[in-house]
């Protein structure tokens, strides 16, 4: 199976001799989610940029990856390794360096921006780091279902205006899960001459909007730009997805698993596509669309704090210190669950319990009626009293 690993160990060509493509895309977005604060003697965040590989090399890799999904994924350290000898991203340099989380405003944002000499000089791609294993990280998510705006879309904005008034040239932007939403929606919120010197914007299985950012969604050269890419099971990808202008990669994953990058497919330059998403994940895109419009947006607002607050209570930061004292922080929050009041006990069941109504009436609308099947007659018992059959 071939992915992003054999691809940076297979094609060693610059990008002034092979131009950049939706999988050097996915690459540099899964570069996003390293921590470059840790490489020795670096400093990322400055306009003074230094070499990736630098970085790669200088850095501890288990503090490099830590904190993300790169930290348990069985490619990670495949992936440094021919990262660090690719003739691909010798040349590709950091700089920009951005991360930011706050428990207060439930924000959690990190960006960098990789530069890589191309054909026409240089070019840009400012990486947005998809969610990580913090409560904050995913409580921003699920805030995007009534929230038109969230704070790292802000940042977003501000972090591409800053980086542009910075350097000259092209600009591209990128991301995966959360991230491919903050470069869509940092593109879209651009002023006209930081849009002109756009040349992609990638979005990788990351969720659309409640409302379109800008008149700019229906452009025809934001549209010609965008680039969204979601794999076969996609869940997170689609939510409140409404246009038809993705693409769907082939995944050597099972169902939410596939939102891993490491387990979508290549073939050359590109990825492997199918025509359609997975009966599975149109499922439960409809599903959870149903769900979601027949909840008022303060509805939801009222379920999604309720729930985090459960797991604050735990005083467990992230997924990972949750699953360390697993026994117990349940025991924490089962605790923290008693004390609700009866109301929003009431309230947190019935709205399970209109999530459940509409799976099993989703489920039901994709089950066929059986055919008709032959059923011999019913054969009459013997009566031996009246001499008849009964």
């Amino acid at each position: 199976m071939r992915n992003i690993v054999t691809y940076m160990a297979e094609e060693q060509r610059t990008f002034a001799e092979s131009p950049f493509n939706p999988v050097d895309s996915l690459v540099f977005s899964t570069l996003a989610y390293l921590n470059y604060e840790v490489a020795p003697g670096l400093n990322a965040a400055s306009s003074d940029s230094v070499l990736l590989h630098d970085v790669v090399m200088l850095s501890d890799w288990r503090e490099l990856t830590a904190h993300s999904w790169m930290e348990d994924a069985k490619d990670t350290v495949a992936f440094l390794h021919v990262l660090s000898a690719s003739r691909r991203m010798r040349d590709v340099r950091v700089a920009f360096y951005a991360n930011e989380r706050s428990e207060a405003v439930e924000k959690q944002f990190s960006a960098v921006t990789l530069m890589y000499p191309d054909a026409h000089g240089s070019t840009a791609y400012l990486a947005f780091r998809g969610t990580d294993g913090s409560f904050a990280g995913w409580k921003e998510d699920f805030n995007l279902c009534f929230k038109e705006v969230i704070p790292s879309q802000c940042t977003a904005a501000a972090y591409l205006s800053g980086v542009a008034s910075a350097l000259s040239g092209p600009l591209v932007v990128g991301g995966h899960s959360k991230g491919g939403n903050l470069a869509e929606y940092a593109a879209l919120v651009a002023d006209d001459g930081v849009f002109a010197r756009m040349q992609g914007v990638y979005n990788h299985d990351g969720p659309s909007f409640l409302d379109d950012p800008s008149p700019r969604i229906d452009d025809e050269r934001f549209c010609a730009l965008l680039h969204k890419t979601v794999p076969e099971s996609s869940a997170f990808g689609m939510i409140l997805e409404r246009r038809a202008d993705y693409r769907v990669v082939q995944s050597s994953a099972m169902s939410v698993f596939q939102h891993e990058p490491f387990t979508w497919q290549t073939e050359d330059d590109d990825f492997v596509y199918q025509e359609a998403l997975n009966p599975s994940a149109v499922f439960f895109d409809e599903a959870l669309d149903t769900w979601l419009r027949s909840k008022a947006p303060d509805e939801r607002e009222r379920f999604i704090d309720t729930i985090y607050d459960l797991f604050a209570s735990t005083e467990a930061g992230t997924w990972s210190e949750f699953q360390t004292k697993l026994f117990a922080h349940t025991r924490l929050l089962l605790g923290a669950r008693s004390k609700l009041d009866p109301e929003t006990k009431s309230f947190i069941w019935q709205t399970l319990g209109s999530l459940g109504g509409i799976l099993k009436n989703e489920t039901l609308k994709r089950f066929k009626p059986a055919p008709p099947t032959w059923r011999p007659l019913r054969r009459e018992t013997y009566d031996p009293e009246k001499g008849t059959e009964a």
